[in-house]
């Protein structure tokens, strides 16, 4: 299963956007079946052996047998049908991921493939894959207009580097060995004489999986932290079109860094045919998902109609401080108080870590 997840990062991601439903790769096989279908008024969700389900039925058992994680799904569904339009490029992306997803239930589960989708499905409160999925990019286009939002104390930078490995990887020195200092030498050569970083990270970068790229890693932020922590430090540090000194990593080696954009103008001009923020949150930061979606919550405006454990258990699935109680409190020794808004708490674990689940 980890080798499906990791094949369909977009769904990877929705594992942590759609907070404690821990499988979201459904399809309703009853779909067209099913449409327009009524009994006594109600719209029928799905049957299962000629016994029709219909909507009310179907929300009560969904908060009955999923709680809160069902509620947040919903809300969260909500919110990208009001903030994002949906386009004909999403419902073909959708259209594809739904379809490489029923072929993996398939071939995982066989025969029993058709019941699995149709019991994970009630989970989310989707009766149509597609429109999960839809949701899905949405739900990441929120997260991304957020990061384009905070450029600035995100420390927002598209990076590329040169590296010069260990001579001897299991033993490194904390100086340069004279083969070392010799490589990176040439490099500082090189750079004077006016070659581009690309040039020269594509004839003396010892890391093959981006020296063929000119050097170029890609587009990352203070929240990154699947890479080096003394090169991502460094990294931040640089203006736009500055070229740090040698970075020593105890892992790797000696980094020279280049900050290829540092502002939102250059990000978007480099990206001209993508959108660099969802680059971003669906690569090298992946924690933004539960703060975005609040914030995007709290702009659209939410009520629980006085239900305050309710919001308080949505709250802690947002990862959101929640401060109810304490409000309460002060509204009742001071009438004229007003509530402030709830803080905004640390971020979920990252994709990767899901997908090694």
């Amino acid at each position: 299963m980890g080798k499906f997840l990791k094949r369909n990062w977009f769904v990877v991601l929705m594992i942590i956007l759609f907070t404690g439903v821990t499988i979201f790769y459904i399809y309703d096989t009853n779909k067209g079946k099913l449409k327009g279908k009524s009994v006594n008024g109600e719209d029928v969700v799905y049957s299962i052996a000629d016994e029709d389900v219909t909507t009310s039925e179907f929300y009560e058992e969904l908060y009955k047998n999923y709680g809160t994680s069902a509620v947040t799904s919903l809300i969260q569904r909500s919110v990208a049908d009001q903030a994002v339009e949906t386009t004909s490029s999403m419902k073909e992306t959708a259209a594809s991921q739904a379809a490489s997803i029923l072929s993996n239930y398939v071939s995982t589960y066989g025969d029993e493939a058709e019941l699995r989708l149709a019991k994970d499905l009630a989970a989310t409160g989707y009766s149509d894959l597609e429109e999960y999925l839809i949701t899905a990019q949405k739900l990441n286009q929120v997260t991304a207009d957020y990061a384009k939002a905070n450029f600035d104390d995100l420390k927002i930078r598209e990076v590329s580097y040169i590296l010069i490995k260990f001579d001897d990887s299991t033993n490194p020195t904390d100086t340069p060995t004279e083969t070392e200092q010799a490589k990176m030498d040439a490099v500082d050569a090189a750079l004077a004489e006016g070659k581009t970083f690309a040039e020269v990270a594509a004839e003396y970068s010892e890391d093959d999986s981006t020296a063929s790229n000119g050097g170029v890693l890609g587009i990352i932020d203070k929240n990154t932290s699947s890479i080096d922590t003394s090169f991502l430090e460094a990294a931040l540090a640089l203006s736009e079109g500055e070229v740090s000194t040698w970075v020593r990593s105890s892992s790797f080696g000696y980094f020279l860094i280049e900050a290829t954009a540092a502002t939102p103008e250059t990000l978007e001009k480099v990206y001209t045919e993508s959108d660099p923020y969802l680059a971003l949150v669906s690569g090298y930061d992946t924690t933004l998902s539960s703060t975005a979606i609040w914030n995007k919550i709290e702009e659209l405006g939410i009520d629980f109609n006085g239900d305050t454990e309710l919001e308080s258990k949505v709250k802690a699935a947002f990862g959101i401080e929640d401060d109810t109680t304490e409000t309460e409190a002060e509204a009742t020794a001071a009438p004229e108080a007003t509530a402030t808004p709830a803080a905004t708490a640390e971020a979920e674990a990252s994709a990767t870590a899901a997908a090694a689940q």
